[in-house]
């Protein structure tokens, strides 16, 4: 009658502390989540390389490049729209514009921890807006070079700017 009493008290015990230990070691590298995004003008991905800071609309080949996650956030006030790193899987670097005119270059750098403005994106709406809420990702007139610049602007396809997001 012991032996059951204490077979009652300790199995709980022992899957409580499997529990603990198998929480412990999810870390947040392991907890990640994949992205890939899709151009809808034509269909390239966002792409990174995992050699130089060059970004740009490539083929969805699922090579490593075209894999991203979302990093460090930041939620705008009085708005409540959160901003976050978007950072290469395949190097770990930001997703970085400098938002200083209206055609932005873009490129990969070292993730700033104090939340660069030019390294916070959001990606609702089928978008990738900047934090300085001005500029969106979008596409260049051949497909290749990806900007950073206003919606809409005269002359360009608006499909241009739409980015459809997938995890994996």
């Amino acid at each position: 009658m012991k032996s059951r009493k204490t077979l009652r008290l300790t199995l709980p015990m022992m899957f409580a502390a499997l529990m603990l230990t198998v929480a412990g070691s999810m870390t947040t590298a392991s907890a990640a989540t994949d992205w890939v995004y899709k151009n809808a003008y034509e269909g390239n991905c966002l792409t990174a390389s995992t050699t130089t800071s060059n970004v740009w609309s490539g083929p969805c080949d699922e090579s490593p490049g075209t894999y991203w996650n979302w990093g460090s956030s930041y939620t705008a006030y009085p708005s409540g729209i959160t901003y976050r790193q978007l950072k290469s899987a395949a190097t770990g670097k930001c997703l970085t514009t400098d938002d200083k005119t209206d055609t932005n270059a873009v490129w990969q750098s070292s993730c700033d921890s104090g939340l660069n403005s030019g390294q916070l994106w959001n990606g609702d709406y089928s978008e990738l807006s900047t934090y300085s809420g001005e500029n969106d990702l979008r596409t260049s007139a051949n497909g290749d070079a990806v900007y950073s610049t206003p919606w809409g602007q005269s002359g360009i396809e608006t499909a241009r700017w739409t980015w459809n997001g997938t995890h994996y």
